[in-house]
């Protein structure tokens, strides 16, 4: 031990004599640069990145370790306002010398918000008959968003709201699409489809209906005896009888079939002696069943008759 404090000596005597003077604390003590560069902190997650919802998030929550003190300019991150947030983080050290420095670690969190609305639909389908018509409305169950709540219909797509848009056209047979687009407060957007099928009114009525297998009521062929007796036909503008119905209870469509046989809902319209076949009775005729809604002068004479409805 000796000998080595004999040659420590002699090469500091060396040193002064070499004209090597400027020896002090800090060729021993280490810089504050190097203990800056010693201070190192980690994040749990390489993205700092929050769900949109409700509340405050505490910033400290995503530090996985730091090499100090640590200190924040913000504590916390309100997560119902999407965006980054630019959080500087500081982490102070102090050395076994009693030095102390602080590192400086900025870092961007961002408000993000990944949940779409949600919108549920009754049914994939809905089938129409030519002049009937579809709600619409009453198809889509419910438009929500997992933090807005329910979304409300608008005319215009907007923040907050849901559109319905179609081209449907209840006087042509065809298979039509109807678009639902919802947008939430963030702008995210969903879009769903289901489809209004319009169909021809077929003849038959699945149950009840049947099909004539013997002559049956044209123009040119204008009375024939049919299932129910006598057939005829007639063309005469039906408002007044429609409205006589309407009395009655009956709020079936008025329409015209393709072959111009006049209809109430699903059956043909006709006249008939109402003593033998009261208003609103449903009889089998040579064209399908049909619904008597009118009398005449010919009842009289016989009682079991059926005058059928058209535009011929």
């Amino acid at each position: 031990m000796i000998f080595k404090g004999r040659v420590a000596l002699a090469t500091l005597a060396m040193l002064v004599l070499t004209g090597y003077t400027d020896f002090t604390d800090e060729d021993i003590t280490p810089s504050t640069e190097e203990l800056y560069d010693s201070i190192s902190m980690g994040f749990t997650q390489p993205q700092l990145e929050l769900e949109y919802g409700e509340g405050l998030f505490d910033v400290r929550d995503f530090v996985s370790y730091a090499d100090g003190e640590l200190e924040v300019t913000t504590e916390t991150v309100d997560v119902s306002q999407v965006g980054t947030n630019v959080i500087l983080y500081g982490v102070t050290k102090t050395d076994e010398y009693g030095q102390t420095a602080t590192r400086y670690f900025p870092q961007g969190i961002r408000v993000v918000d990944t949940n779409y609305p949600v919108i549920e639909l009754e049914k994939e389908l809905i089938t129409v008959t030519l002049g009937g018509k579809a709600d619409l409305a009453a198809n889509i169950l419910s438009v929500t968003d997992v933090v807005d709540g329910d979304l409300q219909p608008a005319d215009q797509l907007q923040p907050g709201c849901y559109t319905v848009s179609h081209s449907i056209s209840y006087k042509k047979a065809g298979t039509y699409p109807v678009t639902v687009e919802a947008m939430d407060s963030n702008g995210n957007v969903t879009t769903v489809q289901f489809i209004v099928q319009v169909k021809k009114r077929s003849y038959l009525i699945p149950g009840i209906d049947y099909v004539w297998k013997g002559q049956k009521l044209t123009k040119r062929r204008g009375t024939i005896y049919g299932p129910s007796g006598k057939e005829t036909y007639y063309n005469l503008n039906m408002a007044g009888v429609v409205k006589i119905m309407r009395r009655r209870g009956n709020t079936d469509e008025y329409w015209v079939r393709s072959d111009g046989v006049k209809m109430l809902g699903d059956y043909i319209m006709v006249a008939a002696n109402l003593k033998t076949y009261p208003r609103g009775s449903i009889i089998k005729t040579s064209l399908g069943m049909a619904i008597v809604c009118d009398t005449g002068a010919f009842a009289r004479k016989n009682p079991y008759q059926i005058d059928i409805a058209v535009n011929w």
